[in-house]
């Protein structure tokens, strides 16, 4: 990535980058305080993204609605899981809780920027892609959260 490539943050406070096959977000409080608004959610928020790749890049990314969605809720949701496990030291055996923490920085790590990239560029997409048929059951699942 481009070092003097901007952050666009005109979607309630969000971070988008685009660069060619590739979105990014940062999960920061921005997203995280846009997701759990009622009535927010995000698919609106995937629907945002790609239109705004199309925009920026003259061309649309190729990755689906709830392809996209899903890969922010995971994202988001797996850095709230990793914070609220972090209040187990209180309870773990030091060098327990000193291999879980550990194991929770490294996915932290990974979840501050979301890369969503297209099939061809993005190992992952493959993960996401498999999740779309199952959308509404996630949504629902998540609730107000998704």
């Amino acid at each position: 990535m481009n070092s003097i490539e901007k952050w666009h943050t005109c979607f309630d406070g969000i971070s988008i980058q685009c660069e060619e096959k590739w979105a990014r977000i940062k999960c920061d409080k921005s997203l995280k305080d846009y997701l759990i608004k009622p009535g927010n959610g995000s698919k609106q928020l995937a629907g945002y993204i790609l239109k705004y790749y199309e925009m920026s890049e003259g061309k649309h990314l190729k990755i689906g609605l709830h392809s996209l969605a899903i890969e922010i809720l995971a994202h988001a949701y797996t850095d709230l899981f990793c914070n609220a496990a972090k209040g187990l030291k209180a309870v773990l055996p030091s060098g327990l809780y000193d291999e879980l923490d550990k194991v929770l920085e490294k996915l932290l790590i990974h979840t501050e920027i979301i890369d969503c990239g297209e099939k061809d560029v993005d190992s992952n997409r493959f993960i996401w892609d498999g999740l779309e048929p199952f959308h509404q059951l996630i949504y629902g699942f998540l609730n107000n959260l998704a």
